[in-house]
Formats: structure tokens, sequence, C-alpha cells
């Protein structure tokens, strides 16, 4: 169905990306012509509340830190690429952002749920579009853990670390440290080691309804997304699962499907 007329409209923007800023102007003035509510913030300071629509404006990173901070509440997040390396979370740039606003407008964007995983930490709970990794501190970046899951124990390295990621994660970390591809329609949990200290160790694809825990056996540093979270002493524990919601990341309903965006952004031939 159509997007309401009076739909609030958040463009969020990096602030350290050039014309990101200007694009959001850009934005809010023709949401203003066409009677949208409209508010334009840094990435730094996000408030949803009230809003139908998220246009995130930067890099992949800008749309993974809106996600977070629209969590738990399912508003659609439209990226718009502006100095992004690869941008492979964005629907378009910033010469397609008034047709692809328009298409909202339409109802003519595709909605793609995308799952989540939820990391508890005590009695702290984060969520992460991408990816949970625990690593080694330091310049030596040596850590040993266990991870377990419901039916008993799954792994154990002594290496750089582990990237716990989603579908929608293993196009980023992920695949640099050798992890596979996933659809993110499909939903699951990737276990990929970081440099372990075995050549048998290789990366695991398990339900997404598993439940984990790690366990580290020496001191470890825990990022969320890429940003730091906790530094782990031996013994201590996370839990890591699938988040109870999904964030929603629009596309134009014509453009290209996650295999293209891969042909694109990886140079691939189709």
């Amino acid at each position: 169905m159509p997007a309401k007329a009076k739909a609030k409209v958040l463009f969020v923007y990096n602030s350290r990306k050039a014309g990101a800023a200007q694009v959001a102007r850009a934005g809010r003035e023709w949401c203003r012509r066409r009677g949208l509510e409209t508010t334009i913030t840094p990435r730094r300071r996000i408030d949803a509340t009230g809003v139908k629509l998220v246009v995130a404006i930067g890099g992949d990173g800008t749309i993974l830190r809106v996600a977070a901070a629209v969590y738990p509440e399912r508003v659609p997040i439209l990226g718009v690429n502006v100095g992004g390396a690869l941008g492979f979370l964005s629907a378009c740039g910033p010469d397609d952002l008034p047709a692809t606003l328009e298409a909202f407008l339409n109802g003519e964007l595709r909605q793609e749920p995308r799952m989540r995983l939820s990391l508890v930490l005590g009695d702290v709970e984060l969520t992460a579009l991408n990816d949970v990794v625990l690593t080694g501190p330091g310049s030596y970046r040596f850590t040993e853990l266990a991870v377990s899951g419901e039916r008993g124990p799954i792994l154990s390295l002594a290496g750089d670390g582990l990237v716990v990621a989603t579908p929608t994660g293993s196009t980023a970390y992920n695949l640099a440290c050798g992890g596979p591809l996933l659809d993110p329609r499909q939903e699951a949990i990737l276990l990929t080691p970081l440099a372990p200290h075995t050549l048998r160790l290789r990366p695991l694809m398990l339900p997404a309804t598993e439940s984990l825990r790690v366990r580290v056996h020496a001191r470890a540093l825990v990022y969320v997304d890429g940003d730091r979270v906790a530094s782990l002493l031996p013994g201590d524990q996370v839990l890591i699962r699938r988040a109870p919601e999904r964030t929603l990341l629009l596309y134009p309903e014509r453009g290209p499907d996650f295999y293209r965006r891969l042909a694109k952004s990886f140079g691939w031939s189709l």
C-alpha cells in the first residue's frame, strides 16, 4: 500500500562523509514540497519516535548504526550510499534519492527483513545486524575460547578469535576471514574462526534457532557491528542467539537483487 501522505521521515547522515549533510538537506526539501514532516540529525543523535521511514545517508556503517538505534521498532530503513567503499546495504546513491522517495510514497519499494543477533553480557543485551566478534587484545590478538550450543560443545579454538555473523554480515568481516556468503533470505548463524592455530578448524553454518554460549579462557575483546562493547577475562562468557525482531531494509522493486549487488560490488560476471 502507498505510504501515508503525512508520514514522518527521519534523515540520518554521517557527518564524516563529504556531501552527506547536503544530501540530507536536499531530501528534506523534497519532502517539504510534498507536505511530509521531516527531521535531520547526525548519526550520533538518533530519535526515531513516531517515524515511518529512516533515510540513512553515508556508507554501510551508517546503516548499521541507524539499525541499532531503531531496534526493536520495525521502522523501514532506506540506505543512501555517500562515500562508502562498497555501499552493499544501500538502496541508491544521492542522484537516485528523489525517485526512490517517490517510490516509497507510491508503495513501490521492496522490504527485506534482515535477521539480527542478540548478545547477552551479564544483564546487558545488545543486537547486531552484521556480526559479533570476539578477538584477543593488543597487537598480538591471541585468545582462547569455546563455543557450546543447546546440545553440547560445538568448537574450541586458540587463535585471533571468532566471527559470529548473520547472513547480512556474511558479506562483511566474515567474508574477509574466509567465511561463506549467504543469501540474506536464508536465516542462519555463521561461525568463522580468525587465524586458528590449526588447519582442521573451518567455518560452520548453524541453524538460526541455535543458542550459543561462548566462554573465554584468555582475555578477549567483544565487538558488535564494529563497535567495541566489552572486555572479557578468563572464565567470562556471553550468550549469542537470533534476536526476536528483524531490521527492515528497503530496496527498489525493480532494482538489483542480492546476486546482482554481489556481482557489482565484487566484480563478478553474470
